[in-house]
């Protein structure tokens, strides 16, 4: 079975009494629809992380991550590797280096 590349963007968790605060300090895996974003694992490890910062810039508006990780897997269940956490800034600037000259 082949590997699979995607994006897990990754939030601050909250922390008790009453879970009414985030906890700045740690990040763990974001839920829902726009928490993984599948990448082409065609593309080099430059690429995968300017199309992770396209799709966080894209989703500003609505949702704002803490940060996100590149992960390898045969499955969302089978992780093989995670890369470096990468933390997010708003509003997102993507530096796009196939046009610089």
């Amino acid at each position: 079975m082949s590997k699979k590349y995607w994006v897990q963007f990754l939030n601050h968790p909250l922390m008790a009494p009453g879970y009414c605060t985030p906890d700045e300090t740690r990040v763990v895996d974001a839920c829902g629809d726009r928490a993984v974003f599948i990448l082409d694992g065609r593309n080099n490890i430059e690429t995968m992380r300017s199309d992770a910062l396209k799709r966080a810039q894209w989703m500003q508006h609505c949702t704002k991550f803490a940060a996100f990780q590149i992960v390898v897997g045969r499955t969302f269940c089978d992780e093989i590797s995670r890369g470096p956490v990468v933390k997010l800034s708003y509003p997102v600037q993507v530096l796009d280096l196939h046009l610089q000259v």
